[in-house]
């Protein structure tokens, strides 16, 4: 392999891997659109399902306290009536009597019984309906100690679920049995219908103990939450909400609010089913879902024929890249000749038998004029010329033939002009610098020059030069071609000069120029 063959196969393989890259940039751009917009769509639903988990858990909380305070409502009233049957005197019928007044007041339905110490009936106190029997119930057997009031778990009563709120009685301080009230389950009925939790919701009344007291809708037979997870949960705080990945009664996914109602000792709990809380954010996904699939389809489609396109297109782009690197390259040469020429006139003019003063002058212009043209092929600025290192060079060049007694500062913003505007505010600058040196310290030994070049507003700049000298007066009559060169070229640039005194001469120049974009990452 030749060493002229090695570079061009090099060439040719970053060929290569440039139109794989400029065809697959497209490609994978597509893919990263349609992975971000999936991602989007999988995040927005992952916040769906938590703002809906949340949601239905906060209304499963509202539930949860209408429940307390109906249920409260409904059990401090059978107390009530139970409180009425033992106080109503000793004729049987008056104690009815008084419990049927009282118990008509309530939204559903009362059964009376009173019970004996061994739990029988007496049945000229109770009820034709009530249960011969509660010997055998817990809340009977609580009332035979310590406790004055219990509350049943739900069973069973004329086909109905129901459950007991019993009170006991004693005689000369011995238990002496029970005045108890039969309350029908389906009160609870009333009280989930304005919830409206939706499809296989709950609303349960539980004893701290685990027992299910009430529950709508109804259990088939009596239930003991004590030691499932949801139960600790229950007895942890007064209130609050949990998720219930399967209730121990029906295996339902729920999210359950609950509050406590420790007076009456119970615990009033709400649920709302997972599935129906979610059925809309899954309704919602799938709609979406069926929108975003043609969208990412045609972004992938789109991107291959695109990639397509740019494949062909590539031998016509190299074509013009070639073309404009060759464009390029003969700007700066044609820049590099015109200052070359500049050069060799300057070299020329020193042999001319003409005054040096005039010699000197016409040396700083032409080099005001070739400084522009080194500048632009050296930065390969062709259209907008950043003319502040230009400028820089300029005043550089004419305080090194000046009298170095004299201190010069520059405060320069990067300003932009069109390459045509360059050369004529270095023109300009080079004659005001100039004649600053020449007439404006005469009889001093020192003196100061301060050249601004600032930025101002709607796309215009100012150039400046104020001296400390003896002052100059615009409306004497100039005796050389500078002032005219400066009004010409100032004119050629759509200025304004501006003369004034502060505490020595200003020029001022305001030109079309803009402040220079910030370089990238700087």
């Amino acid at each position: 392999m030749t060493a002229s063959a090695l570079p061009h196969q090099t060439g040719q393989s970053i060929e290569r891997k440039r139109r794989w890259e400029a065809a697959d940039a497209v490609i994978a751009g597509s893919v990263l659109l349609v992975s971000v917009i999936i991602g989007v769509f999988v995040l927005l639903c992952v916040q769906g399902y938590g703002t809906t988990i949340d949601e239905a858990k906060a209304k499963a909380q509202r539930a949860a306290n209408v429940v307390a305070e109906g249920s409260r409502w409904v059990i401090a009233s059978a107390r009530t009536a139970v409180e009425t049957a033992s106080t109503a005197g000793s004729t049987p019928g008056a104690a009815l009597d008084h419990f049927s007044d009282v118990s008509r007041q309530l939204p559903t339905s009362l059964v009376l019984g009173v019970y004996d110490a061994s739990g029988r009936i007496i049945r000229e106190r109770s009820m034709p309906t009530a249960p011969m029997s509660i010997d055998d119930h817990d809340y009977f057997n609580a009332l035979t100690g310590p406790e004055e009031w219990a509350l049943g778990s739900q069973e069973e009563l004329s086909g109905r679920p129901v459950f007991a709120v019993a009170k006991r009685q004693q005689v000369a301080g011995a238990f002496a049995g029970a005045v108890v009230v039969f309350l029908d389950g389906g009160v609870l009925e009333r009280l989930a219908v304005p919830q409206e939790l939706g499809k296989d919701s709950t609303i349960s009344i539980v004893r701290s103990d685990g027992w299910v007291v009430a529950r709508n809708p109804a259990l088939i037979h009596a239930a003991d939450l004590s030691g499932t997870s949801g139960m600790t949960t229950l007895n942890s705080a007064d209130q609050g909400t949990y998720e219930s990945a399967a209730s121990p009664v029906d295996g339902i996914a729920r999210l359950v609010g609950f509050k406590r109602v420790p007076d009456l000792g119970f615990i009033a709990v709400a649920s709302v089913s997972k599935e129906t809380a979610l059925a809309g954010l899954w309704y919602s996904i799938w709609v979406v879902s069926l929108l975003l699939a043609p969208i990412a389809v045609a972004l992938l489609v789109g991107s291959l024929l695109t990639a397509k396109s740019m494949r062909r297109t590539r031998a016509a782009q190299r074509s013009l890249a070639a073309a404009l690197e060759h464009n390029e390259v003969l700007f700066k040469e044609v820049h590099h000749r015109v200052k070359n020429n500049l050069q060799s006139i300057n070299s020329l003019l020193q042999l001319h038998p003409i005054p040096r003063e005039v010699r000197a002058e016409m040396s700083k212009r032409i080099f005001a004029m070739s400084a522009v043209h080194e500048h632009i092929y050296r930065t390969s600025s062709f259209d907008d010329v950043h003319v502040r290192e230009y400028l820089r060079t300029l005043i550089e060049n004419i305080r090194a033939g000046a009298d170095p007694r004299v201190e010069v500062e520059a405060d320069l913003d990067d300003i932009v002009v069109g390459k045509d505007s360059a050369a004529s505010l270095g023109l300009i600058l080079n004659e005001v610098l100039s004649n600053a040196f020449k007439h404006a310290f005469a009889g001093r030994e020192d003196g100061r020059i301060l050249v601004k070049l600032k930025a101002l507003p709607d796309g215009r700049a100012s150039l400046s030069v104020q001296d400390d000298g003896t002052g100059f007066d615009p409306s004497v009559p100039a005796k050389g071609i500078g002032r005219r060169l400066v009004e010409g070229f100032a004119a050629q640039l759509g200025g304004e000069i501006i003369h004034s005194q502060n505490n020595g001469y200003v020029f001022t120049l305001d030109f079309p120029g803009r402040l220079a974009e910030p370089a990238a990452g700087s």
